[in-house]
């Protein structure tokens, strides 16, 4: 994910403060998740499998999101995120 590192720094940081265990279990989860395929930008433009990481990328970060992850305007805009933000749907 192009955006990875920053979502993985701040999931980290989070789970070295955070006592919930549920939520513990959500940030382990969502560090797994984002481990769990290739960066989309290393796969051939409009290939099958880019489609497919970039739609897990999406998915990913709007976990995030639920977790409280505010991510830049420039990863919103890279995934496609920040069109359904202005239209005011939910994630």
């Amino acid at each position: 994910m192009k955006h990875g590192q920053a979502l993985e720094q701040w999931a980290l940081a989070d789970l070295g403060r955070v006592k919930d265990e549920a939520r513990r279990e959500r940030l382990k989860k969502l560090l797994a998740e984002l481990h769990r395929h290739p960066d989309s930008h290393t796969l051939p433009v409009g290939s099958a499998q880019r489609q497919l990481v970039e739609s897990h990328e999406r998915r990913v970060m709007e976990h995030a999101m639920h977790l409280g992850y505010e991510p830049p305007e420039k990863a919103l805009q890279d995934l496609g995120i920040h069109l359904g933000l202005e239209l005011g749907l939910g994630l």
